[in-house]
């Protein structure tokens, strides 16, 4: 096995045995037992295991922004309006997150952590910088764009919290309640004329 391969296997890992058995029993010794290889060998992949975990946290925000921007291009489709664009964006992205549940088990326990704040938050944040500049024209000049995109990705980790706890199911019904919930509080900042054009386009 080549070094890359080698990280790949204990960041999977990392992200098993968190979702499974939570941060603090998330020692490099049960890492390695997950990946079935000596503990020694993560230290020849990684500087320590906060740099492992980061790495892991790292890849599930890439993962996550890639969706986002393949997805993206949906809020162009014509003879929708926005709020139905906004829908199918926001389908894409709440089936992602629970597709795979430790995934996202690990994405939720890790990101709200001290060590996620000590580590990799200000790489998490930069994540979607570039997203939050492709849908910043399509909100009021006042608006903080990057505190309510923030916003609906925290209300989305809440909702999943939801899911995965059982207090939600995971059902059609569900997937649009959360997008009323979400939608509720992001269109009063959308520009007038954005809504407005999309009217028009249903009238003709």
């Amino acid at each position: 096995m080549d070094q890359q391969s080698m990280k790949q296997t204990f960041m999977m890992s990392a992200v098993r045995v968190i979702a499974r058995d939570g941060l603090v029993k998330a020692t490099t010794k049960a890492i390695a037992a997950e990946a079935g290889l000596n503990e020694a060998f993560i230290y020849r992949c990684f500087s320590s295991k906060d740099e492992l975990l980061s790495a892991a946290f790292y890849q599930e925000n890439e993962n996550f922004t890639t969706l986002l921007r393949e997805t993206l291009p949906v809020m162009h489709m014509p003879g929708l309006t926005w709020k139905e664009r906004a829908f199918l964006l926001w389908k894409q992205s709440w089936e992602f997150i629970l597709k795979n549940e430790a995934d996202c088990i690990f994405y939720i326990r890790y990101c709200y952590s001290a060590d996620c704040r000590a580590q990799a938050y200000d790489t998490h944040l930069t994540h979607f910088q570039a997203l939050i500049e492709k849908v910043r024209p399509a909100f009021k000049p006042d608006t903080n764009v990057d505190m309510l995109v923030h916003q609906i990705f925290d209300t989305m980790l809440a909702f999943a919290t939801r899911v995965l706890n059982g207090e939600m199911e995971n059902s059609e019904a569900t997937t649009e309640w959360t997008f009323e919930q979400i939608y509720s509080f992001v269109v009063p900042n959308v520009r007038a004329e954005v809504l407005e054009e999309e009217d028009k386009k249903e009238a003709i």
